[in-house]
């Protein structure tokens, strides 16, 4: 369930005569499911793990029944939001070897921790998820023998040392309030432990050229931005304009001439050209905004499948013609989840 819609713990109170049904949490269904430990424990040992992906209002967890030769235990698993997890999914994009790039991430948040936060029960995992890049948080786990119900479950999670790393999650080790990029120390540290991760000189948010639907092009997994900056601008035009590296790369921007030829997308209709000066071989739209950006992913509807998406933005790629983004435009299409520019 999306962290916008209202769970029991955050729905606001209401007078009794107009209290509406509480709304089920994945959480909720898992334990319906499994009405008690035991069942999940025998299910787990068939399957080797039972898991439940949700958010709330303090993180994004994976809880998990797994079966291990010392017995059942519960896995709750914290994973990085927004700007931290941007980084990380930017930066295994961006290397070459996923061995190499799963454990220098591992390390770079395992790092992150604040001293007086660490805990030898809590590690940094990789566990799967539902696109090519896999999910990379942190890890506590409790014995469930001695865990009768689900409450005694609940009960025993609280305590957990795990959940005091929900205030760094965005990747402010202090704690600060949200901000909209991390702070370049948290960039040092990533790269000191082998991760090829990059900031935007614009707008500090971590791009990739090795995104699979923007090849070559440094792109932002945010998901709404992508190819483009959110901070740079032409003066006095709609004009979208791209990351960059390094300040001096920020150089006033060029427009389009009006004598380049265009074409429709496929997707939305606009038309779109090719010739643009500052977005060489990419189609943009010749009017407008100028933007490389067809569409943005809307709601998925699955908690596991949104936090995994990585499409962030769609290209535009005109009527019959192929691009890199093709697949993931069709499944977003049949998904519902695929909104168009008006």
């Amino acid at each position: 369930m999306p962290a916008s819609v209202p769970t029991r713990a955050s729905a606001p109170l209401r007078p009794p005569a107009l209290c509406l049904p509480p709304l089920d949490t994945p959480w909720d269904d898992f334990t319906g499911h499994y009405p008690t430990v035991a069942e999940a424990v025998t299910a787990a040992q068939a399957a080797g793990a039972l898991s439940c992906f949700y958010y709330d209002d303090f993180g994004e967890y994976e809880n998990c029944i797994r079966a291990t030769p010392q017995g059942a235990v519960y896995e709750v698993t914290l994973y990085p939001r927004m700007q931290l997890r941007d980084l990380v999914v930017a930066g295994w994009l961006g290397m070459d070897d996923p061995v190499r790039s799963e454990e220098s991430l591992k390390r770079g948040l395992a790092d992150l921790v604040p001293a007086h936060l660490r805990h030898p029960a809590i590690e940094a995992t990789v566990r799967p998820s539902t696109s090519c890049v896999p999910r990379i948080g942190w890890t506590q786990r409790l014995p469930l023998e001695d865990l009768r119900t689900w409450e005694d479950v609940r009960l025993a999670e609280k305590d957990l040392p795990l959940m005091d790393l929900s205030r760094i999650t965005e990747g402010r080790p202090d704690g600060a309030p949200y901000s909209s990029a991390l702070p370049m120390e948290v960039f040092d540290l990533f790269r000191s432990h082998g991760a090829d991760v990059f900031a935007c000189a614009g707008c500090g948010m971590a791009i990739t050229d090795r995104h699979p639907h923007w090849p070559g092009i440094w792109t932002s997994t945010e998901r709404e931005y992508g190819p483009c900056c959110s901070r740079l601008e032409r003066q006095g035009s709609l004009q979208r304009i791209g990351h960059v590296l390094t300040k001096r790369d920020a150089r006033p921007n060029q427009a389009l001439a009006g004598t380049e030829t265009s074409v429709p997308c496929g997707q939305c209709g606009a038309p779109v050209t090719d010739q643009h000066p500052d977005w060489p071989g990419v189609w943009v739209t010749r009017g407008g905004y100028n933007s490389p950006v067809c569409a943005v992913p809307g709601n998925v509807g699955d908690d596991a499948k949104e936090y995994d998406l990585v499409d962030c933005v769609y290209p535009h790629t005109p009527g019959g013609m192929s691009g890199p983004a093709d697949e993931a435009i069709r499944a977003a299409l049949r998904g519902g989840y695929f909104k168009r520019w008006q």
